[in-house]
């Protein structure tokens, strides 16, 4: 058992390796695609290959809230969801996003909140590095 609340059971479509890296497009269940960023020898060691079940494990404080379309940036997983429920702390908060199914819990500060103007049912996109999702099998 791990302590991130983001663990998204799926199956690898795709294997790419690199040199140093590879990249493993995984789908989950509900159709959502999730891209992660390993080293070739963590892919290699752990036999990754496409038709694989793996699991996506990524921490709550690495996904992002963005508001609004058409931005761009170079993160890799763009989640498009609504906001679940939102618990507000002192310094942070977390939101739960439902992505078409899929849900992901993002932890960031009051602050932003308050600045993205973030409520219940609103329209936004989880953004999260391919580097900061880890690849868990069975």
């Amino acid at each position: 058992m791990i302590s991130s609340r983001n663990q998204l059971p799926g199956v690898i479509k795709s294997v790419s390796r690199g040199v140093v890296n590879a990249e493993i497009v995984m789908v989950t269940g509900s159709g959502l695609e999730i891209t992660s960023i390993i080293t070739v020898g963590s892919c290699v060691m752990m036999g990754l290959r496409p038709g694989m079940a793996v699991v996506a494990v990524i921490k709550a404080s690495d996904v992002m809230v963005a508001v609004g379309h058409g931005f761009s940036v170079s993160t890799r997983n763009h989640i498009p969801g609504r906001i679940k429920s939102i618990t507000p702390g002192v310094v942070n908060s977390e939101i739960v996003i439902d992505a078409e199914g899929t849900e992901l819990v993002s932890v960031i500060t009051e602050a932003s909140v308050e600045r993205l103007k973030l409520t219940e049912s609103m329209s936004v996109s989880a953004l999260v590095k391919a580097s900061n999702v880890i690849v868990m099998t069975g």
